[in-house]
């Protein structure tokens, strides 16, 4: 004799509906976590928009401090470039000597009285080709020794602004800047001595007391802008070592 259950059909029918209600949970989580995955994306690609946003401005401030930096070399370049442009415009050079006691001289037929260092306005008709030649071939050499300075310097101030202090490429850039003040400035001073001695021949001026522009002063300047940047340079090669043996015990 069969016996007939009467909770099977029920027991059917509570399974089907826990079958569909979980097959339903799973198109939930599903959904839920395409929801996430695009919420990941469009916050990675807002967060990318940002930083590209921020990298620019951040990239000007750098090339503004190193422009505020380099502004007196840029400065210096200018008063070095003026004598060229008053010798092409005003057929004058812009002489400079050092007169050890008053001396009366002989400028465009007027007569002035001058002591100590004096820049003398001195037209071109005075003076000789060859004074003039060498006068302007001082001033060219200078103008291109700071040129170069000038692009070392920017290089050595880049990598500080981005915060690479002790990199190869700042240790290169101040070497480059230590030889060419050394360089530029010999060269400079050896071809602007022979130009003031000719402007002070020209000038009737050999029995006064009156040497050339390069004094005591310009070359102490001169001696200690070239250790100033070897030591920069040496403390940059000092700071590098010390860095990478932090690196390595850690």
């Amino acid at each position: 004799m069969n016996t007939i259950n009467p909770n099977t059909p029920d027991d059917h029918t509570d399974d089907t509906d826990h079958n569909e209600i979980h097959h339903s949970d799973c198109i939930n989580e599903g959904n839920t976590g395409g929801d996430s995955t695009m919420d990941d994306s469009t916050s990675m690609t807002t967060g990318g928009a940002s930083a590209a946003s921020q990298g620019k401005p951040a990239k000007k401030d750098s090339w503004g401090y190193a422009f505020l930096l380099i502004f007196p070399l840029i400065a210096l370049m200018n008063v070095t470039l003026s004598p060229l442009f008053s010798a092409v415009l005003s057929d004058r050079i812009p002489a400079v000597l050092e007169f050890e006691e008053p001396t009366a001289i002989t400028l465009a037929g007027s007569e002035r009285a001058v002591e100590g260092l004096a820049t003398l306005s001195i037209p071109t008709a005075d003076l000789s080709a060859w004074a003039i030649g060498q006068f302007i071939a001082a001033k060219a050499i200078l103008v291109v020794g700071l040129l170069v300075a000038t692009w070392f310097a920017t290089r050595v101030v880049t990598e500080v602004v981005h915060a690479r202090p002790f990199s190869d490429r700042a240790s290169r850039g101040l070497m480059g800047l230590s030889w060419t003040i050394i360089v530029a400035g010999l060269l400079a001073g050896l071809a602007q001595m022979p130009a003031d001695n000719l402007i002070i021949r020209d000038l009737g001026l050999r029995d006064a007391a009156v040497s050339n522009s390069i004094t005591s002063e310009v070359t102490y300047l001169w001696i200690g802008a070239a250790v100033l940047v070897e030591v920069l340079r040496r403390a940059v090669l000092r700071g590098r070592e010390a860095q990478d043996e932090l690196e390595g015990v850690i």
